[in-house]
């Protein structure tokens, strides 16, 4: 475990800034959104993007896409300055939007931002995967991480694929990622559910 955690505290994730910090990255990009042509995780009948709406539960029009948006600082009794943003849309592969994250502690560290490549929401959970654009750490750039968002309230949970590994330049596979392990210390996540058909009647 100390080895993990040193790790974390030296070499930062990858994924982008919630809001800038201090020696940290320069103004978000104002669109690093774009679309995956991959075929697995379509949504049935188009792009998930534009499904047809449909009346959810208690008349409730239903969601018409999947989604996670927000920001977060996380909790660290190191005091480490963490933060994670997300703007992103879709489903499966037919997905748009960015991601950004940074870690420093006592001036040092590193921050990402990047594209999503992959959402998925089940429930309270989104799974999100994104390629790094831009980085304070080029040999990042190019490099596919997965980050993991519980959205329970006040009271968020946060994951990523690279906790053992901070330093690698391997990419996972799509919609891959973490447990949401971390504890979110202020701001907001929102993830949204949407799947191409709903579950069993008595859900």
């Amino acid at each position: 475990m100390r080895k993990v955690m040193a790790g974390l505290v030296t070499a930062v994730a990858l994924v982008g800034v919630a809001a800038p910090v201090s020696a940290a990255p320069p103004e978000p990009a104002t669109s690093l959104a774009g679309t995956a042509d991959a075929a697995p995780l379509r949504a049935a009948g188009g792009k998930a993007g534009q499904p047809k709406p449909a009346a959810g539960k208690a008349g409730r029009p239903k969601p018409t896409e999947a989604s996670l948006v927000g920001s977060a600082t996380l909790w660290r009794p190191t005091g480490d300055d963490i933060r994670f943003a997300f703007d992103t849309h879709g489903f499966g592969l037919d997905v748009r939007g960015t991601f950004e994250v940074s870690h420093y502690l006592n001036g040092e560290g590193a921050w990402v931002k990047g594209k999503v490549d992959c959402l998925v929401v089940g429930g309270k959970v989104a799974v999100v995967t994104g390629v790094i654009t831009e980085s304070s750490k080029p040999e990042w750039i190019g490099v596919r991480r997965g980050m993991t968002v519980f959205d329970n309230g006040r009271h968020d949970r946060v994951g990523y694929s690279w906790v053992l590994d901070p330093g690698s330049t391997e990419s996972v596979p799509q919609c891959v990622s973490g447990a949401p392990y971390e504890w979110v210390e202020t701001g907001d996540f929102r993830a949204v559910e949407w799947f191409p058909f709903d579950g069993p009647p008595s859900r």
